[in-house]
């Protein structure tokens, strides 16, 4: 009987062990382990940009996007941005033939139609990847001074700007003003990565039409080019949540700063920044001398 049960533990482990066989690389830009059903597609970018629009506004012409996922949930990402008339022409037709009584009815059929069409297309999550062959400064000069003071922060401090920024996001994203739209803001976390950038981690999450649908978002730059993950799952997914726990940082090679250096380099900007928030520097004399650091 244990040895049974030893041999149903052990196949179970190396079956686990096996969800996440396979390592997708984009752009040797970045490495994602994900399951070994998964494959990947790149976009063109006028077919993605006006759905990603905040995005591409901030990383620049030169970005590329790819779609990670099973062969089924890419085609049904990819419908729902491209083609998304055709996609619920079904639903539509048969909502013209019924005479709803209220509203409340009405949502209730739309949301088991919807779940329908996701377990008929085989839909189960995606995952997508933003690249940028330019650097942040060029693109976002706002959004780059933001990272360059992150970089200087100590935990403590970034604890603190994540709880300003998320205030800030609220406020964007206008919660609760959406008809319809439960949205709200389950995390949002600057912190330092594995190659000692700082990075954003966001999850939101909704419900429209009685199905539950959840963003996760996490972003940073390597080389000063940024590098945004997202995963979007509508109802239930599979092999996509824990966006961040998917990066292999295994091969990264960050070209900005030597290993050797850095340790002086970090203690020379934390001083730098010091004088420039106690008012001994200006704004110009900060960004001049911050400059001559890192060259």
């Amino acid at each position: 009987m244990i040895k049974k049960l030893l041999r149903i533990m052990v196949v179970a482990f190396l079956m686990s062990s096996n969800v996440y066989a396979k390592t997708i690389n984009i752009e040797d830009k970045i490495l994602l382990n994900v399951p070994e059903n998964f494959s990947s597609i790149k976009l063109e970018a006028d077919e993605a940009a006006d759905y990603y629009k905040e995005f591409f506004s901030s990383l620049g012409d030169d970005t590329n996007f790819y779609y990670i996922g099973t062969e089924n949930s890419i085609q049904f990402a990819n419908d729902l941005i491209n083609d998304q008339e055709t996609l619920l022409e079904p639903i539509m037709k048969k909502m013209e033939l019924k005479n709803f009584n209220s509203e409340k009815s009405m949502i209730n059929f739309v949301s088991k139609e919807i779940i329908k069409l996701m377990k008929k297309k085989k839909y189960q999550g995606i995952i997508w990847v933003l690249v940028s062959d330019k650097n942040l400064e060029n693109t976002d000069y706002d959004l780059f001074e933001v990272v360059e003071s992150l970089k200087v922060m100590n935990k403590t401090e970034m604890n603190e700007a994540s709880l300003e920024y998320k205030k800030e996001l609220k406020k964007e994203l206008s919660l609760g003003e959406i008809d319809g739209l439960n949205l709200k803001i389950s995390k949002f976390k600057i912190e330092r990565n594995k190659i000692d950038s700082p990075a954003f981690d966001l999850k939101i999450s909704a419900n429209m039409f009685n199905i539950n649908w959840d963003l996760e978002i996490y972003g940073y730059l390597k080389n000063d080019k940024p590098i945004i993950i997202g995963s979007e799952c509508i109802g239930k997914c599979k092999g996509i949540s824990g966006i961040k726990n998917k990066i292999d940082y295994s091969n990264t090679v960050v070209t900005n700063i030597s290993s050797e250096n850095s340790p002086k380099i970090i203690e020379n900007l934390q001083k730098l920044n010091d004088l420039y928030k106690s008012g001994v520097l200006t704004k110009d004399e900060f960004e001049k001398a911050k400059k001559k650091i890192l060259n």
